[in-house]
């Protein structure tokens, strides 16, 4: 069944990444959101910043075209270091909380009433259904993928930097209207756009470039070092491909 694709201007999927961090934090779970809506995140995160504007404003202002810099997304992607030493009991501890999702709130702009049921509960690719005042339909879903720290959760890196990503990862907080903000657990950016340079599909190359063109228009700065030092050896034609592409001052100053 085809997906309805969401990103951060559509209340209910952005209401959704709020109602998570917001349990995970209470469950006392380290995590973090990565992929497409990190990306979004970090996104309208300087947007906002470069145009002085919460997310309604970049909305209906005509000199800002959020679709040059927004990918659409069907799911959550989610990252979580459990305490539990065991698979099995990650799993248990995973759909204990995964129903606490749920919630049922006025959407951030006051005109609609948005609720949020599971509709599958999993440990791997849970689904949750969107009511609008009442009314839902069969693609009004959106799906979450649960990475909880096994081999490969993080693609062509070295496993150990899972623990790492989710350690240092950083809180934004986004404004959405005068009366209602974002606050999402991310990577860190240098450590999203290794992801991404890992990963290096089309959507990643779109990705990477949408978010460094924003970094250097708002004077974001960037930990080439660290970069380097999480993607090299294994990584080294994409990240040197990056650099050529975005920062070419870096790869000659990596030349020389």
């Amino acid at each position: 069944m085809k997906r309805q694709l969401y990103d951060l201007t559509d209340e209910p999927f952005a209401m959704m990444i709020n109602r998570v961090g917001t349990v995970l934090k209470k469950e006392g779970v380290k995590h973090n959101i990565v992929g497409g809506a990190a990306v979004q995140s970090y996104i309208f995160y300087m947007l906002t910043k470069k145009y002085n504007k919460d997310i309604c404003g970049l909305i209906y202002d005509p000199d800002v075209r959020i679709q040059d810099y927004i990918r659409s997304t069907d799911d959550i992607d989610l990252a979580l270091k459990l305490e539990e030493e065991e698979d099995t009991e990650k799993i248990r501890k995973i759909n204990q909380f995964l129903p606490k999702f749920a919630f049922e709130e006025i959407a951030p702009c006051g005109e609609v009433i948005v609720e949020i049921r599971p509709e599958r509960i999993g440990a791997s690719r849970p689904t949750f259904k969107i009511y609008v005042d009442g009314k839902g339909s069969e693609d009004e879903i959106i799906a979450m993928n649960i990475n909880r720290g096994k081999k490969g959760d993080i693609r062509n890196l070295e496993d150990h930097w899972y623990n790492k990503i989710i350690e240092e990862s950083e809180e934004l907080v986004i404004p959405y209207t005068p009366n209602y903000e974002l606050r999402v657990v991310v990577p860190k950016l240098e450590h999203l756009l290794v992801e991404k340079i890992a990963g290096s599909r089309a959507k990643d190359l779109m990705d990477n470039k949408n978010l460094a063109d924003l970094s250097k228009e708002t004077g974001r700065e960037l930990d080439f070092k660290e970069m380097k030092s999480m993607l090299l050896p294994i990584n080294e034609r994409n990240y040197f491909r990056f650099l050529e592409a975005q920062y070419p001052k870096q790869l000659n100053e990596l030349g020389n």
